[in-house]
């Protein structure tokens, strides 16, 4: 019951921030006044090319941020920000996941591809799951998984976040060297 009460409560978020960012997206005055960030200080179609871009993208992030936080409903924010770094500091590396997450199966198969020893918390299994990524938003920025940390420090999700994902790192050759100092190879 209490599965499907928040798939309609999520449909419903995610249909009025459909219909919110149809409103705002075609006012460039309201993106370019609340965007925090100027990438550049080149012409100005490219400025106000970059800044829409970033000022959408952080007004996603936002409200993703918020939709995670309300369907985590009330927990002890602190008995969960102590779990998650006491998690972080313990585990020499540590993966936030989603069983079924497609992102999550390639992190988890690089890691096993390389025989990494790593600790994955399922957050859609987990009794604090919700919470956790909740609080994810506060930690890292991002609620999106995976979310890994390599000698407690974020090292982004499969492809971004943090020093690039885990790919980003394989690709540059500097992944095998974090997890051999780790000891997790």
């Amino acid at each position: 019951m209490i599965a499907i009460k928040e798939k309609k409560m999520l449909a419903l978020a995610s249909s009025l921030l459909v219909v919110l960012v149809l409103f705002i997206g075609s006012s460039s005055a309201f993106v370019q006044s609340h965007s925090s960030f100027n990438v550049n200080n080149r012409n100005s179609s490219t400025s106000t090319s970059s800044s829409t871009s970033i000022g959408i993208g952080a007004f996603f992030n936002e409200g993703k941020k918020k939709l995670v936080k309300s369907l985590a409903g009330e927990y002890d924010a602190t008995a969960i920000q102590d779990r998650m770094n006491g998690l972080i500091d313990a585990e020499p590396v540590l993966m936030f996941s989603f069983t079924t997450c497609p992102f999550c199966i390639k992190a988890k198969g690089v890691l096993d591809g390389m025989n990494a020893k790593y600790t994955v918390i399922e957050l859609d299994t987990d009794p604090d799951g919700k919470a956790i990524r909740a609080e994810m938003a506060d930690i890292v920025g991002q609620t999106s998984v995976p979310a890994i940390w390599i000698g407690g420090e974020f090292a982004g999700g499969c492809n971004d976040g943090g020093m690039g994902g885990l790919m980003t790192l394989e690709k540059a050759g500097k992944l095998d060297g974090m997890l051999r100092k780790v000891g997790a190879v």
